[in-house]
């Protein structure tokens, strides 16, 4: 048995012969769409001409932090994914003026690729529809974009992620049919004939370590005090952490908790600013209370989380993955590439590291966000 999805990975640094290769790998003529994730060194004219040049166009995707495949993490090569449409249809929309999105664009848009949708797939609904949003992290606006989606989308899944650039926050762009956008997003509609299914998962739970945001600039994600000190310091005493110590690999082990409901969700700061604030990686605001973040082993929750996907799923299971790339920066800190590689290897993972994941109508990060679907029987 097989999932019918068809994957292919090119580490070639010459952009045109990577595109070449992963075209050659994949049946393009018989895809309903195709999703491409590429390193910020591939983000170029050789891109866009060797993937509109291709059958159909229908190549969708962003530029990474790195990307996943069963051998591991890599950076700056291609990894694509092509859905065949003997089990998919797919209706895509580009949102190019992410600044102006707000609820009417998002109602009529989803109101939009439902139709078209059911045009195509006329047993079409929230059981075996799913959507795909890829937005850029640098515009900032993924918190009210995946609840608008999501707010509108009701019952069907929505999994997403932030473009990144291997942390160097200059260009973060999408793929919408083959080109390059930047400020923009890019949201698939996606009817399965496969069983699948949505997880999001991380590995901390909250300390007795309590914090409130006392000062912040929402706007811009920047908390400038907690507890009413300086929000570095502050942080770095909340941590355990010497202050001359703390950076963003120091960061990317104790993110924030936050309770929505009955689950914790960390969010992570990004950077420490010259004047001592933070930058957080999701939305942030005066008054929130937060508990600094304790790590449960990565390796063993990983597998965890892996195995209730097979046991969900089966053993032939094809799993689309899009992580923080704070988590990768934590493997490559405890030096945990092995063990991770092997577990992406048995479970068959692809994706690629992101810079925020968007899980139904909420924007969180350090997590691991995935859709996973069953073989085909």
């Amino acid at each position: 048995m097989t999932t019918g999805i068809h994957t292919a990975h090119s580490s070639n640094p010459v952009t045109a012969d990577a595109v070449a290769e992963i075209a050659a790998a994949l049946p393009l003529e018989t895809a309903a769409f195709n999703l491409l994730f590429h390193g910020p060194n591939h983000a170029n004219i050789e891109l866009e001409q060797g993937l509109t040049s291709l059958p159909g166009n229908h190549v969708y995707g962003c530029s990474t932090s790195g990307e996943i495949t069963p051998a591991g993490y890599t950076e700056n090569t291609l990894v694509s994914l092509s859905f065949p449409q003997e089990h998919f249809s797919c209706v895509a929309r580009s949102i190019t003026d992410l600044s102006s999105f707000g609820l009417q664009q998002a109602r009529e848009l989803v109101l939009s690729m439902q139709w078209e949708l059911r045009s195509r797939a006329p047993r079409s609904n929230s059981a075996n529809t799913f959507a795909i949003l890829l937005i850029d992290s640098l515009v900032q606006v993924e918190e009210f974009v995946a609840a608008a989606l999501g707010g509108e989308l009701g019952n069907t899944h929505l999994i997403g992620a932030s473009a990144g650039d291997n942390w160097q926050l200059q260009r973060t762009p999408v793929l919408f049919r083959g080109r390059l956008q930047d400020a923009a997003a890019v949201v698939l509609l996606v009817h399965s004939a496969l069983e699948f299914r949505h997880y999001n998962f991380h590995n901390f739970v909250p300390s007795d370590q309590r914090g409130v945001i006392t000062s912040a600039t929402p706007s811009q994600r920047v908390v400038h005090q907690i507890n009413g000190r300086p929000a570095c310091i502050e942080y770095a005493r909340l941590c355990g952490v010497d202050i001359a110590e703390l950076d963003r690999e120091k960061l990317s082990l104790f993110p924030a908790i936050i309770t929505v409901g009955d689950r914790a969700y960390p969010r992570g700061f990004l950077e420490i600013l010259d004047d001592g604030s933070l930058r957080c990686a999701c939305a942030i605001d005066e008054g929130v209370v937060f508990r600094v973040a304790d790590q449960v082993d990565y390796a063993d929750q990983l597998q965890t989380a892996l195995g209730r996907i097979r046991r969900d799923l089966g053993s032939d299971a094809l799993i689309l993955g899009f992580e923080c790339a704070a988590r990768k920066q934590l493997v490559q800190l405890y030096g945990l590439e092995l063990p991770v590689t092997a577990l992406f290897g048995a479970h068959n993972v692809w994706g690629f590291s992101c810079m925020g994941e968007q899980s139904s109508v909420l924007n969180v990060n350090n997590s691991f966000n995935c859709i996973a679907f069953r073989a085909h029987r």
